[in-house]
């Protein structure tokens, strides 16, 4: 299930590039009032769904029936840095921005991979003038079903971007697949900034997937419980934790320490690249 909402200028501008290239037919259903279209694509059925909340507080779409949510949205930044992200969602610590306080939604490394991979490949296909990143786990809403979000951003320009809207939408369309997940190594990622420019480097270079990423910003509240709902959110099997060592701040040994106890093999992003 595709998820975009009215109040969102970026993913109006997905909704209506999906509508207008891939052939996306009414169902007749409605959801949240809004018109449901589907299409049958590469071996997935795909429906679109409109909503009139902001997806970040829109607990309600765990209501739809689908073995993915894909939340194609806008992403803000004071930089106004024109950005192609993909990440999960979240909280390490309070629930400040939607979903649940200490609470991680189950996502796919195997989806947030493809679509970081698909989202390079159409940067340079369409000449677009945007970074590729992904960012760390964060804000609601809060679901039970796995949950990727890929985003456009970081400012109005380029949510109205069409070029940048259909690059997405056919990131989306291509790269929905889980047919990869054998293929790649399911990691955790541990530290470094909102933007992780080497975890995102090393999944591009490699055949490393991230599930849950915790920044250093959120370092204080990550402990063996959020440890193992990192690992249980994983919709495949994690098989070792990435750690940005340099991006670990002053929880380093505390975090480090249990790291070492959990029997998790342990490797540096930046030995790895």
């Amino acid at each position: 299930a595709i998820i975009v909402s009215t109040q969102d200028i970026a993913g109006m501008n997905i909704k209506k590039q999906l509508l207008q290239n891939f052939g996306f037919t009414e169902t007749g259903e409605k959801f949240d009032k809004n018109e449901v279209y589907r299409i049958k694509h590469k071996n997935n059925e795909f429906k679109l769904f409109t909503i009139n909340e902001l997806q970040i507080y829109a607990d309600y779409v765990d209501e739809i029936e689908a073995e993915l949510l894909v939340f194609a949205s806008r992403h803000s930044s004071s930089t106004k840095k024109p950005t192609l992200t993909t990440h999960p969602i979240g909280n390490w610590g309070k629930a400040e921005l939607g979903g649940k306080p200490r609470e991680l939604v189950s996502t796919s490394a195997t989806i947030m991979k493809n679509y970081l991979l698909g989202m390079q490949k159409q940067k340079e296909e369409k000449n677009l003038d945007y970074e590729v990143s992904f960012e760390v786990t964060h804000h609601g809403a809060f679901h039970t079903k796995p949950t990727v979000y890929i985003e456009l951003g970081s400012c109005e320009e380029q949510w109205k971007d069409e070029k940048a809207g259909l690059a997405l939408a056919e990131t989306i369309m291509a790269s929905t697949s889980f047919a990869e997940e054998s293929k790649y190594k399911t990691v955790l990622g541990i530290g470094g900034l909102h933007y992780n420019y080497e975890f995102t480097k090393l999944a591009l270079r490699s055949d490393y997937a991230f599930s849950h990423m915790c920044p250093k910003y959120a370092m204080e509240f990550f402990d063996e419980e959020m440890l193992e709902k990192a690992t249980a959110n994983t919709k495949e099997k994690v098989s070792g934790i990435v750690i940005d060592k340099k991006g670990m701040g002053k929880e380093k040994p505390r975090v480090m320490e249990f790291l070492e106890k959990s029997g998790m093999k342990i490797e540096r992003v930046r030995k790895l690249l």
